[in-house]
């Protein structure tokens, strides 16, 4: 593989070839882990290790109205994991982020809200602008930069 990529249905994971990992490992306060080939090994990789940060990014009610409004439900917990998820929602339609003071310490960092399902369950990720700016040129064709409000 070359350049950053989102494996497939694994929408809050980000990969980077080795080169580009190196950089970021030197510019960026992340953790890296080697991406685990299932098939054939495709070349050195490393995965961006994200954190979840915070207890709560958005308005439980706000959510679960918007869940309804767009699906009919909010979601569902998970019977094997127990874990709350809600259904997908698209950036645009999520509530507005309450920002944490931990964000500050990290350079990508994951909601603890679970959207999705099943292995399509991913968080909300938020990335610096300065580490978005360099996945994104890496790979502008996978990657597309979303100001929050």
């Amino acid at each position: 593989m070359h350049g950053a990529w989102i494996p497939n249905w694994r929408f809050d994971a980000i990969c980077l070839e080795k080169s580009i990992a190196d950089r970021v490992s030197a510019e960026f306060r992340v953790d890296l882990r080697p991406v685990a080939w299932r098939r054939k090994v495709i070349g050195a990789a490393m995965q961006i290790v994200t954190p979840t940060v915070g207890a709560a990014w958005f308005d439980p009610d706000a959510l679960r109205e918007r869940a309804i409004a767009r699906h009919g439900s909010a979601g569902a917990e998970c019977s094997e994991c127990h874990v709350w998820r809600w259904m997908p929602m698209p950036t645009e339609s999520l509530p507005p982020a309450r920002s944490d003071l931990n964000w500050d310490r990290y350079d990508v960092i994951a909601s603890p809200e679970w959207f999705g399902a099943g292995k399509r369950s991913f968080r909300d990720i938020l990335v610096r602008r300065s580490l978005a700016n360099v996945i994104a040129a890496a790979s502008p064709k996978d990657f597309k930069i979303q100001e929050i409000s």
